[in-house]
């Protein structure tokens, strides 16, 4: 077992009692200051972000420390990834506008425009999740990956994240049909499958089993944080309304054949811009803390080598 992984499986008081004592040693590694055989290059660069036995309040804690650091990185990747269906969601009113009122090339487009939404978000959504993965992981052995070397790793390993991402999905759907309970159930054992895929390099049947395996006697954790995250996007829906009533996308003008509501459209394109932009740091924080959570499960049972895991990533890119 590596010095690293070794460290995490101290109790917490041990290891606050060693860490500035690693800190005060690798700072005069780099500064040269010190011969001792540490100095080597073995450890040049220390773990930026020490994890391991945490609880849910640290794991929120670091995961917002982790999502500020990195805003604009995870802004511009989401922003890259979802601009398609930015553009369509803005252009769909328009040509909806097109067409008479309640005939059915409107509802034709409109069925035709949420398909293609669905299909843009499900092809380029893993894709987002594969550079943020490792743009989070990098971070753990400070070290700051751009967005271009995000998405040069992130591309070999968008076809086995995609066809794990649509078996978790129609697997967790299919549970939801049955009475909502397996579904719940099924979306705790694999909430884990985008990490497993991305830091594992595994395939997507693996990557389930995988994932449901880690989350072994930790379900109570993983669903409180679900419960948590859906509170979170509870309380985004709410402020969305809210914005509605400030300014609504729809005003009622009269017409010869009655009371007729008629689409604002800046005011539609403001509050789409808007949620898009509070969906992503919602989302994104929450990548970050079910990817802490993770290395936290991996650390507590298998004495995972955070740094040795990061620096293999990041040669693998």
């Amino acid at each position: 077992m590596s010095s690293t992984s070794s460290f995490f499986c101290l109790r917490p008081r041990q290891r606050g009692l060693i860490i500035p004592l690693m800190r005060r040693r690798f700072q005069g590694c780099r500064r040269g200051t010190r011969t001792a055989p540490a100095c080597n290059g073995k450890w040049d660069r220390i773990v930026k972000y020490q994890i391991g036995a945490m609880s849910v309040g640290d794991i929120l804690d670091r995961g917002l420390k982790l999502l500020l650091a990195r805003l604009p990185a995870f802004y511009t990747i989401n922003l890259i990834v979802f601009a398609p269906t930015l553009v369509l969601q803005l252009l769909l009113p328009l040509l909806q506008e097109q067409s008479e009122p309640a005939s059915p090339a409107q509802a034709l487009t409109a069925l035709g425009g949420l398909l293609l939404l669905i299909v843009l978000m499900l092809i380029l959504q893993p894709l987002g999740t594969a550079a943020i993965l490792h743009i989070i992981a990098r971070e753990f052995v400070d070290e700051q990956a751009s967005v271009g070397d995000a998405f040069r790793f992130a591309l070999p390993r968008f076809g086995r994240l995609l066809g794990a991402s649509i078996l978790a999905g129609l697997t967790i759907g299919l549970g939801m049909l049955l009475c909502l309970v397996p579904g719940i159930l099924f979306a705790i054992w694999y909430v884990f499958v985008g990490q497993v895929v991305v830091v594992e390099n595994r395939g997507a049947v693996d990557a389930l089993t995988r994932s449901k395996q880690l989350g072994e006697g930790f379900r109570g954790r993983i669903f409180g944080m679900f419960c948590l995250f859906l509170l979170m996007g509870l309380v985004l829906g709410s402020a969305a309304n809210l914005l509605n009533l400030i300014l609504p996308n729809h005003e009622e003008v009269s017409t010869p054949a009655g009371i007729r509501a008629v689409l604002n459209y800046r005011n539609y394109a403001l509050q789409i811009i808007l949620s898009v932009l509070l969906n992503i740091l919602v989302q994104t924080y929450s990548a970050v803390c079910w990817t802490l959570l993770y290395f936290d499960l991996r650390i507590r049972k298998e004495g995972f080598d955070l740094e040795l895991a990061a620096r293999q990533q990041g040669g693998a890119a």
